[in-house]
């Protein structure tokens, strides 16, 4: 809802009112404005031509309204217009806020009206006290249409003593005057002539002065009388004078005290439309804050409502999360249980295989056991002096499979392929051995070389019993990585994951390559030489799936 007035629902209700109050055809002199229940729309109570006693029992005390009459001054017969602004005792604070704000605005529709009354009760609304007002307003108590016309005297001139002042001609007076009354008194003067010789002169002009003394008087009496007269007439004229200025001044100060009174009118009329603009702007200050509050409130209610959203999500993402890191967890306990279960069957496997090698190994002994006597036999008839011979055998003996590079200076360097003789074991990863060609001897690794069968380095020497597995050798560092030639493969296993080497001791590999001479070092870490047939190393065992090995 507006905070406004709204005039332009029953706009034209309220322009016919109006219209009617200000026409002097239409018998109807006072109408009230009120507004629709609940709303700012103004709207017409009522009109009526019974004046301000059928108007006064239209106001009410739970009401703001607003009306205008039209009436008679007393003093100038003359239609004044009252405008009356109503606001009841019984109105709720809620809309006496509004109510001055809604006075500008009415004020601007009527536009013209002599008397404005701001009523709070009916002893402001009564028919006398209104019309007191009115006459008030008019200013002086007279009106044309009741003064009679006056006789006015006729004008007559004013009468002066003036006269028109002519140039006199002094030569022709003192001749005049010479003639008629002698010569002229002497002047007063404190200076006295010296008594010369001759005194007649002097007793001829006292007589002349005593013959004018007596024209002398006349003049001076007639001098006072003008001069009386003409006092007279001056006194008169500063009278009339004062007079008129006395008149002017009350005029003067009447103009003034009317003038005061306009403006204190209007000062105290501008005063209460800035109260009332003041009053208003509070309100709607005050509607502002509250509608700001209330949106403040909505916001924070919408902020706090996506905040519990946005927890709510989150926890749920928070729960799924656990929940997929749960599943994947299970999904690796199987994986490895799995793995585990692989790798116990084909140790199993493993395990089988080597008690079948270890059993064929057992009966081709024995079987060799067997035969060794009679081969013994034959050989000691072809070759009689195969015993002094016997000193001059090679021992044991093996053939380099790996190249191997002396790190020490008690250590032997071996080339792939070189036979090595006279060894002794003397510790389980390390062999001491000669070279073939007797240049060379040292300490090597048991891991670089395969033993090699008497009745392959001489014919007179009997086999010796076949050798047992290599023990593993600690692991080469990288630097020292062999490079195989491959025959015998041994043990082979094929990569079921990439796997990169974190320590010297170890190999890399990738999935699907193919590791070859596997040896057992443990059950968690075998070792190997990786696909490139050079690095050899060790390598986790639950990381390859080891392959049937073929006889």
């Amino acid at each position: 809802m507006s905070l406004h007035v709204n005039f332009s629902t029953h706009g034209q209700d309220l322009k016919n009112a109006y219209n009617a109050v200000l026409s002097d055809n239409d018998p109807t002199d006072w109408l009230i404005y009120s507004y629709d229940k609940g709303t700012n729309d103004l709207r017409v109570q009522g009109s009526g031509d019974g004046g301000l006693e059928e108007l006064n029992d239209e106001f009410s005390d739970g009401k703001i309204q607003f009306a205008y009459a039209r009436v008679i001054d007393p003093n100038t017969e003359l239609p004044k217009y009252v405008f009356i602004a109503w606001c009841g005792s019984g109105v709720p604070e809620t809309r006496k806020g509004f109510f001055n704000s809604h006075l500008i605005e009415v004020e601007n529709f009527f536009k013209n009206f002599h008397v404005q009354i701001n009523a709070r009760d009916e002893a402001d609304v009564e028919p006398d006290l209104i019309m007191k007002r009115v006459s008030e307003s008019s200013g002086a108590k007279y009106s044309v249409h009741k003064e009679q016309r006056r006789a006015q005297p006729a004008v007559t001139p004013v009468n002066s003593v003036y006269k028109r002042t002519e140039v006199p001609d002094i030569a022709a007076m003192q001749r005049e005057s010479m003639k008629k009354e002698g010569p002229p008194a002497p002047v007063g003067t404190n200076y006295k002539p010296v008594q010369t010789v001759p005194k007649p002169l002097a007793n001829r002009w006292n007589t002349a002065t005593q013959q004018d003394s007596g024209a002398a008087a006349v003049r001076a009496e007639r001098e006072k009388a003008e001069r009386e007269a003409r006092e007279r007439e001056e006194q008169l004229v500063r009278e009339q004078l004062e007079k008129n200025r006395a008149l002017e001044e009350q005029e003067r100060q009447r103009a003034a005290q009317q003038q005061q009174e306009e403006e204190d009118g209007l000062k105290h009329a501008a005063a209460a439309r800035e109260i009332a603009a003041q009053r208003d702007r509070e309100a709607v200050a005050a509607a502002v804050a509250q509608r700001e509050q209330e949106e403040a409130q909505q916001r924070e209610a919408e902020e706090a409502r996506l905040r519990q959203e946005q927890h709510d999500a989150e926890a749920a993402a928070a729960a799924a999360e656990e929940e997929q890191r749960r599943r994947e967890q299970e999904q690796e306990i199987e994986r490895q249980r799995a793995e585990q279960q692989r790798l116990d069957n084909e140790r199993r496997q493993r395990e089988e295989q080597e008690r079948l090698e270890q059993e064929r190994v057992q009966q081709e002994q024995e079987a060799a056991r067997q035969t060794e006597p009679a081969a013994q036999h034959q050989q000691t008839e072809q070759t009689p002096v195969a015993s002094d011979q016997g000193h001059t055998t090679q021992g044991v003996s093996a053939v380099v499979l790996f190249g191997y590079a002396a790190g020490e200076a008690n250590e032997m360097s071996l080339a792939e392929g070189e036979v090595v003789v006279q060894i002794d074991q003397v510790d389980e990863g390390w062999w001491y051995g000669v070279s073939e060609d007797g240049k060379k001897q040292g300490l090597f690794p048991a891991n670089y070389v395969q033993l090699l069968e008497e009745e392959q380095q001489s014919q007179t020497q009997a086999p010796p019993p076949a050798a047992p597995s290599a023990p593993a050798a600690p692991a080469a560092p990288a630097a020292r990585s062999p490079s195989p030639v491959q025959q015998d493969q041994g043990h082979t296993a094929i990569a079921l994951y990439d796997y990169t080497a974190g320590e010297d001791n170890e190999i890399s590999f990738k999935e699907n390559q193919t590791i070859t001479h596997i040896e057992f070092v443990s059950e968690d870490w075998w070792q190997g030489v990786a696909a490139d047939g050079k690095s050899v190393g060790l390598f986790p065992a639950n990381h390859v799936e080891l392959q049937q090995q073929q006889h």
